[in-house]
């Protein structure tokens, strides 16, 4: 059953853990390029022509009327 003349490797000679350390290795690397390219280039401000301004961030549920429309851009 336990066969004294079984050879054991050594832990840096399984292929299966410098696999586990390269997908590790790879994610971490990968996530810290993408927080600095992320926090490198700033946000581009997206203008929508004829939009509306509204009090909060949430987008109407139906569109704005013509009026609505005419009236803010008189405003501005």
């Amino acid at each position: 059953m336990n066969s004294p003349n079984v050879t054991r490797m050594a832990w840096y000679q399984v292929p299966e853990f410098w696999l586990f350390v390269l997908l590790i290795a790879a994610t971490v690397i990968g996530t810290f390029s993408m927080m600095a390219m992320a926090t490198a280039q700033p946000d581009v401000h997206l203008v929508v022509p004829n939009d509306v301004p509204r009090p909060s961030k949430i987008p109407p549920a139906s569109p704005a009327d013509e009026a609505a429309n005419a009236k803010a851009a008189d405003s501005r």
